[in-house]
């Protein structure tokens, strides 16, 4: 009997091991198939076929093909990764940004809407074939894909310039955040708008205006201001507006119309309280202004390079006295456009005090161009002498 038990055991052992061994042999088809599902993301973006195997037609697609075209293209994927993809989105439509002697390059479109983050939305980018309709396309910026002359299947149209421009900047705000792996169009250049929000040497600014290559702007805070952008924890000083010259490769800049709606809305709020409040401000002998500038803000004309000194607004009309004529002791004030003039220095206290002296002084009393202001000029010298007797 215990012959017969040893031998019971060491076959049920035997049976066990190999039992175990075919187990190691085979691993659960779970496993194998969630491997396949999910193949490496560097599979997809790393993969380039040659361009070696197309037909005339497609090389002939490729010489017309210019950056701003949206083409329709076969995913370039290896074979592998398309199985995973059905075969209705093999081929999608594909923003060209640049091209070389063999390849095209550019971001994909989708018809879903995943991200709006790192997604651009493209009126009428994506064509049913079985219905013939239109429907938008959603840009994928985050990845520039690599497409061979072979994958390439027709041209879908010319995407416009006012898209375009509006991609390269959404571009450029992924460039200056977390996302990595993208690139500007080559043929596009980078535009600023009004209500953007720029670096510009360590400090932001609300862009106010825009001249050609003259950008001017607001400088912004996160302490103090006059206008406060709610929820993005900052407020735009509107007293002094600065000419700034940003690079647009190294920007970093908050865009939101929005915001620029928001902010004019505010600026004429603003401004419209400011003429309310003059006659109450500053009035004396029938006379009434108010201060942009704080007086004795230099200014530089951008066509001449002509220097002046703000001194005060007057029914609504800036006044200035000119900074060539001040090195003469010469005194008189004059009207000037606040366009074509940018912020660039300020006059000391003692330097305000000399300006206003000398304006007082007998002789400039005596100038028909100064007799309407001496009132306005005489209350700025006596603001002056309380703000010195406050500092000692």
């Amino acid at each position: 009997m215990r012959i017969i038990e040893f031998i019971k055991r060491l076959f049920h052992r035997e049976k066990t091991i190999e039992i175990k061994q075919k187990k190691d042999l085979n691993p659960p088809k779970k496993m194998k198939q969630k491997k396949d599902l999910n193949p490496p993301k560097k599979i997809k973006q790393t993969y380039v076929a040659k361009s070696t195997n197309y037909l005339d037609e497609q090389l002939d697609l490729f010489k017309t093909i210019q950056p701003g075209h949206l083409v329709f293209c076969r995913m370039p994927v290896c074979e592998d990764n398309l199985v995973d993809i059905n075969n209705p989105h093999r081929i999608r439509p594909f923003l060209i940004i640049k091209k070389d002697k063999e390849y095209l390059y550019g971001y994909a479109g989708s018809t879903k809407k995943k991200n709006p983050k790192i997604q651009y939305t493209l009126k009428d980018g994506h064509k049913d074939k079985k219905t013939g309709t239109f429907s938008d396309s959603y840009l994928y910026l985050n990845n520039v894909y690599r497409i061979p002359i072979q994958n390439i299947k027709g041209i879908l149209k010319q995407v416009s310039n006012k898209d375009l421009i509006q991609i390269q900047r959404k571009i450029q705000l992924l460039k200056n955040s977390d996302v990595y792996h993208i690139d500007l169009f080559e043929n596009i250049e980078f535009t600023f708008e009004i209500g953007d929000i720029v670096e510009y040497k360590s400090s932001l600014y609300f862009l106010s205006k825009i001249q050609g290559d003259k950008i001017y702007g607001y400088i912004c805070s996160n302490t103090n201001g006059n206008i406060e952008l709610k929820g993005l924890n900052l407020f735009i000083n509107t007293d002094m507006e600065r000419k700034i010259k940003p690079d647009p490769h190294g920007l970093k800049y908050i865009f939101n119309m929005n915001v620029n709606r928001y902010v004019n809305k505010q600026l004429k709020k603003e401004n419209k309280e400011v003429l309310e409040l003059k006659e109450d401000a500053y009035i004396s002998r029938n006379v009434s202004y108010y201060n942009y500038y704080p007086i004795g803000t230099i200014l530089k004309d951008i066509n001449t390079d002509e220097e002046i000194v703000y001194l005060f607004h007057y029914q609504r009309i800036p006044r200035c006295a000119k900074m060539e004529e001040l090195y003469n002791d010469s005194y008189s004030v004059w009207q000037f456009t606040p366009k074509y003039f940018d912020v660039e220095d300020e006059l000391t206290i003692n330097g305000i005090k000399d300006m206003l002296e000398g304006f007082l002084s007998k002789k400039s009393r005596m100038k028909e161009v100064n007799k309407p202001f001496i009132p306005i000029l005489e209350m700025e010298y006596k603001k002056l002498k309380k703000q010195t007797k406050k500092v000692r």
